[in-house]
């Protein structure tokens, strides 16, 4: 009688640790995942900043030298491939300095006012929504246009997909 009671005691206290360590463990499963939600996001909005900022002196100079140019290859290799898993792949999808080129083309300076990233909740894929006031200004006068869309990281922190990305007339406007 003594070896079960033992038993059922034992398995009881057992269980009472188990109970109160759970939310313990769950407690570093969130704040592990708010840490990767954060690291996420600082991963977008440096994407985004990056091309709605400028162009630049040195930007500018690098397009000059065409499209195609060992200097732009440099720039993109440092400034996105940090961010993104298939840096080929956002160059030839037109994702890596589109509205930098645009802006450089048609003499137009961006700077965004606004970036705003939020999780898509209650998905698998690691999908965030993102809203970007840009203010564009070309020899005194200034616009605005507010891009949108999703972007898709890869479990390893970097982007993977750039998805209904709406440019709120911004690429036209500059054309114009």
């Amino acid at each position: 009688m003594k070896k079960f009671t033992f038993g059922i005691l034992g398995l009881g206290v057992l269980l009472l640790l188990l109970i109160l360590v759970n939310p313990l463990m769950n407690g570093d499963r969130n704040n592990s995942d708010k840490v990767i939600d954060e690291n996420n996001m600082k991963t977008i909005q440096t994407y985004l900043e990056y091309e709605f900022t400028g162009p630049n002196e040195k930007l500018s100079t690098i397009f000059d030298k065409g499209l195609n140019s060992p200097e732009l290859q440099v720039y993109i290799e440092k400034n996105y491939k940090p961010l993104i898993s298939n840096i080929e792949q956002m160059v030839s999808n037109n994702y890596v300095t589109t509205f930098m080129n645009f802006a450089h083309e048609y003499g137009y300076q961006l700077n965004p006012v606004n970036i705003d990233i939020q999780k898509q909740e209650n998905t698998q894929n690691n999908a965030y929504n993102y809203e970007v006031k840009v203010e564009y200004s070309k020899e005194g006068q200034t616009n605005t246009a507010t891009i949108t869309g999703i972007i898709n990281l890869h479990e390893s922190g970097k982007i993977s997909l750039i998805r209904k990305m709406n440019d709120g007339g911004l690429l036209e406007d500059m054309r114009n």
